[in-house]
């Protein structure tokens, strides 16, 4: 008990008059519940139970009025969410455990609520954490939930700073608090589209979690995104070159090094990037795209296969992005951290390039030290068998019979393969034969390099959805991750292992298994929806089985119209870059030279607001009826001799007319007590007392004429 003492504060330290209401309390309690629930999915368990466990023991406390804890106790419970976010996150700053360690100390926070003070404190910090979710995404639902919770928080707001008194109903404080939003609206609208938009980097980072596809690929990393359904990026294709849906590989990355079970850039992908010149495409096969990307904390953008123009984004610098060895495009500093809209050109033919030594070492490599790292011998028999009899420069002979293989080996298509280890390939084509694009697309390379064909895998997207309602944009979910492969090809007639000269060629492997149980006898064309087999080896769940076809097609029109509300915030609001304010001033007459002109816009907008603002402060506010009256009274006793000094109010004022006037005492209080009233007590004021004040002073005056 000796020690339990001094953690709580004594009830003479914190008196109950000083805590807030208990309606204020459970409204503050309400917001901040709902503060958290954008965060809730990302918060671990143990901290959600602990965070509703504390609330409720919180609501507890205030119900039966018990003393609160101490600093002191605060500040330990401070220390050990400190140790245990860091414990889960491995750190205490960054996205995600700063989110979680503000949200606990919140919670914290309640036990120490004592004073108004305390109160505002709270309300401030849960406008951070519900804007915080902002981080993390942007859709148009989140935003409006955003905005509500301002709402409500400001209307809390309101309430303390007006003395926390049962009239102000949550109604009519959201009634104030909707008026100050309405007001605020002009110069929220009139900021965002003038005031110039920041092109410079950043050197803050909140280290975000990668995005959709990564750098590293292991059996299963792309069936984990087989099931997210948010969007990675919009395209808009500029005619007269628009390819169908099915030819749309949409190329992120290249891998070239095997190793571990995993694909790895390598060492052409993690040293000094070296730009690669590109020829142009021919103008019959030439894309040309417009991109919005929504980020990703990567590195590299993404382009419809083969890009052969670095990204243009006409808000940066002609630097901004580069097109590297692979035919990738990659931002030239940092990572996308915001959406970002740019334009490529890109080509459906294969491109004739030259391949270097060190692209055909890395495109051969695989691992083979018998004492080390090597890929499983039976793997090796398999190769050779489907190679038997073929010679190097057979090469497109020996993917047909790969392929075959792939067609007529009984394989199954799956998002769940089974728990695999970096040992995986031989489980994958000799026992299991069940796996998702990578399986097949890895397997595959690998078979090729075996027996000396280059070959490296792609990861990116495939396949778009095209809303009815907005013909002229293609959207592009994570869902669509797939990866495929390509295998050079020479044009002079060497076997691909000498060949310097030629093009490298995409293979789908996953594309015939995708589409049906069996594979068609094609082996490696653009006819095959790929798309279509993915979300067909999708688990419907209760939508796709239970309900009725009518009720899909009502339910498939209403995703439709979301898609293109999304669309239209994403083009207009989350897109709205340098490049589209310049476009704008510049239909508003500005001219080219634009962000001068907006400056100097929104300085003048700011002055003028200011100006009107100094003006409405200094307003004077209508004099009332009762204070009219008092001011008659007040020059009456002055012409008698007995001014009121300017320090006065109409209490000590009144007191002191009463001295000169005893007979007239308790009149004359009473006339001070109903000015006191009027000017100082509770909203809404007595009606009643200007017609009480009159009667008194008349009556004041008939015996004075007496």
């Amino acid at each position: 008990m000796a020690l339990w003492s001094p953690l709580l504060a004594r009830p003479s330290q914190t008196p109950i008059s000083s805590r807030p209401s208990l309606t204020l309390f459970f409204l503050l309690v309400g917001a901040f519940v709902l503060t958290l629930v954008p965060h809730a999915a990302r918060f671990p368990v143990w901290l959600s139970v602990i965070l509703g466990g504390a609330m409720l023991l919180r609501c507890l406390i205030e119900v039966h009025r018990l003393p609160l804890p101490s600093t002191i106790f605060c500040s330990i419970m401070a220390v050990v969410l400190a140790g245990v976010i860091f414990v889960e996150y491995g750190n205490i700053m960054g996205q995600d455990p700063g989110t979680a360690f503000t949200a606990g100390l919140l919670a914290i926070k309640f036990y120490e609520l004592r004073s108004p003070r305390d109160v505002a404190l709270i309300i401030f910090s849960c406008f951070f954490v519900v804007m915080s979710a902002l981080l993390y995404d942007q859709f148009l639902e989140l935003f409006i939930y955003c905005l509500i919770m301002m709402w409500v928080l400001t209307a809390l707001l309101l309430r303390v700073h007006a003395g926390d008194l049962q009239q102000d109903y949550l109604i009519r404080m959201l009634g104030h608090s909707g008026i100050i939003f309405l007001q605020a609206l002009p110069l929220a609208l009139v900021l965002f589209f003038f005031f110039p938009r920041y092109t410079g980097n950043l050197s803050f980072s909140l280290d975000e979690a990668k995005i959709g596809v990564t750098d590293t690929v292991t059996p299963g990393s792309i069936a984990k995104l087989s099931r997210d359904g948010s969007i990675a990026m919009y395209v808009r294709f500029i005619p007269p070159n628009i390819p169908s849906t099915n030819r749309m590989y949409w190329r992120a990355l290249v891998l070239w090094q095997y190793s571990g079970g995993a694909w790895t850039q390598g060492f052409l992908g993690g040293g000094p990037a070296t730009p690669k010149d590109v020829p142009a495409a021919p103008e019959s096969s030439a894309v040309l795209q417009e991109i919005t990307l929504k980020a990703n904390n990567q590195k590299w953008l993404v382009a419809l296969d083969v890009p052969t123009t670095a990204p243009i984004n006409s808000a940066e610098s002609s630097s901004w992005a580069t097109l590297l060895n692979g035919n990738i495009a990659q931002l030239s500093i940092g990572k996308l951290n915001h959406m970002v809209r740019y334009d490529v050109t890109s080509s459906l033919a294969p491109i004739e390039e030259t391949m270097s030594r060190a692209q055909r070492e890395a495109a051969l490599q695989w691992p083979n030290d018998p004492k080390g790292e090597h890929i499983n011998h039976s793997v090796i028999e398999l190769a050779n068998h489907l190679h038997q009899g073929l010679t190097d420069d057979q090469e497109q002979e020996y993917i047909a019979r790969v392929m075959h293989f792939f067609r007529g080996g009984n394989f199954v298509y799956s998002t769940a393969p089974g728990v695999q280890g970096p040992d995986w390939l031989p489980v994958f084509l000799l026992k299991t034969r069940t796996g998702f694009c990578e399986h097949f697309a890895s397997a595959f390379a690998v078979l090729m390099r075996i027996e000396n064909v280059p070959a490296r895998l792609v990861v990116g997207y495939q396949g778009a959805d095209q809303n009815p309602y907005s013909p002229d944009v293609f959207a592009i979910s994570q869902s669509n991750a797939h990866a495929w492969d390509e295998v050079w090809i020479p044009s002079d007639h060497l076997p691909p292992v000498t060949s310097q000269a030629g093009y490298w060629m995409r293979i789908d492997p996953t594309s015939p298994t995708a589409a049906a149980g069996a594979m068609p006898t094609a082996s490696n064309n653009d006819t095959q929806d790929n798309l279509a087999g993915q979300i067909n080896h999708q688990d419907t769940g209760l939508f796709g089985e239970y309900v009725p076809a009518w009720a899909n097609d009502g339910l498939r029109e209403m995703e439709w119209r979301r898609e293109q509300v999304d669309a239209n915030w994403d083009s207009l609001v989350l897109s709205f870059d340098p490049e589209t304010q310049i476009q704008w001033a510049q239909h508003l007459g500005f001219g080219k030279k634009s962000s001068l002109g907006l400056g100097v816009t929104c300085l003048v907008a700011a002055t003028i607001c200011a100006l009107i603002f100094r003006r409405w402060m200094m307003r004077k506010a209508p004099v009332s009826p009762v204070e009219n009256l008092y001011a008659a009274f007040c020059r009456n006793m002055a012409r008698r001799g007995i001014p009121r000094a300017a320090w006065e109010g109409p209490l000590a004022y009144t007191e002191r007319v009463a001295e000169a006037f005893p007979d007239d005492k308790v009149v004359l209080q009473r006339v001070g007590d109903i000015v006191a009233r009027a000017r100082y007590g509770p909203v809404p004021a007595d009606t009643a007392a200007h017609d009480h004040l009159k009667a008194l002073l008349t009556a004041t005056a008939s015996r004075e004429k007496r």
